[in-house]
């Protein structure tokens, strides 16, 4: 490995432990804001207002003219009608959940991917890969621990989040390299802002500037967020900083440790390690095929 290789690696680890820590700091204003009693789809709708304008700036000034032009809109709305499910049950589940538990099973999506993978885009998974599969969804059942509470207590939400992030996920695999990271985020973000304002017309309730501030916060966050992670996936192999994306479960469970003191229980702690171990596991046997092929 040349040094400009081994410097474009360790700048791509660099980007998804950022990427991760800054929306995990995202994840945990959202909980914040949602605790002082607004709804989902009016955090959405805000959140949306200030992250479009912002990703309009930076597209004028780092993109070049016509850089957002599509011709596949109808792909677009079809993946943020799927999508938009992640975002709102993942941050409903944050009303009754702590925000390391809802992260660590939103992650059963890694599995969801793996498996839908093969009727949806008729790809190849062996029977190492299956093995994985069930097991990290063990892995997320421990985690969730399903018992009498479980919609209540927003276990429910999160795994409804995990599946709509899989299969938006897969559309974007479906749309092929034409569609570029940002303009997939850009209008993501557009529909569903414009929809989360459509449905929280009827609760709406005024905001003082200070939480108006922490929602554009978290509208910075998340661009940044996921552009530092689009960055890392295009300077170093996937194989590489794909593991790094589970700090993300370290972040939150620091988070939520510093700011409600929230030390997660032994279903979750179990859970996690097998989620992280099966993750492993799928990039392994997915960077052995490579390798192979």
């Amino acid at each position: 490995m040349n040094n400009e290789t081994h410097s474009q690696n360790m700048r791509g680890i660099a980007l998804v432990l950022l990427g991760a820590f800054l929306l995990s700091v995202m994840d945990g204003v959202m909980k914040h804001l949602l605790e002082q009693g607004y709804s989902v789809l009016q955090m959405m709708a805000v959140r949306g207002w200030f992250m479009v304008p912002i990703m309009l700036v930076w597209a004028k000034w780092k993109l070049p003219s016509g850089a957002l032009k599509t011709t596949r809109p109808g792909i677009h709305f079809l993946r943020v009608i799927i999508g938009f499910g992640a975002p709102l049950f993942f941050f409903t589940s944050l009303q009754t959940m702590h925000l390391a538990d809802a992260t660590v099973i939103v992650f059963g999506s890694t599995f969801l991917m793996t498996a839908l993978s093969v009727p949806l885009l008729k790809e190849h998974v062996g029977p190492h890969r299956w093995a994985a599969v069930v097991i990290g969804m063990v892995g997320v059942v421990i985690a969730a621990n399903p018992t009498a509470d479980f919609i209540s207590g927003g276990a429910f939400y999160a795994m409804f989040a995990s599946l709509a992030y899989a299969l938006m996920m897969l559309i974007t695999r479906w749309m092929g390299p034409g569609e570029s990271a940002f303009k997939q985020v850009f209008y993501f973000n557009v529909w569903s802002a414009s929809v989360a304002t459509a449905f929280s017309i009827s609760e709406f309730i005024s905001m003082p500037m200070a939480d108006i501030a922490w929602v554009f916060l978290t509208g910075a966050l998340s661009v940044l967020g996921h552009l530092s992670l689009t960055r890392a996936f295009s300077i170093a192999p996937v194989g590489l900083v794909a593991p790094f994306e589970y700090s993300f479960m370290i972040w939150s469970t620091l988070i939520g440790f510093l700011v409600w003191g929230y030390i997660p229980g032994s279903s979750i702690m179990t859970g996690a390690a097998i989620i992280v171990a099966s993750g492993f596991y799928l990039i392994h046997r997915e960077r052995q095929q490579k390798t192979s092929a």
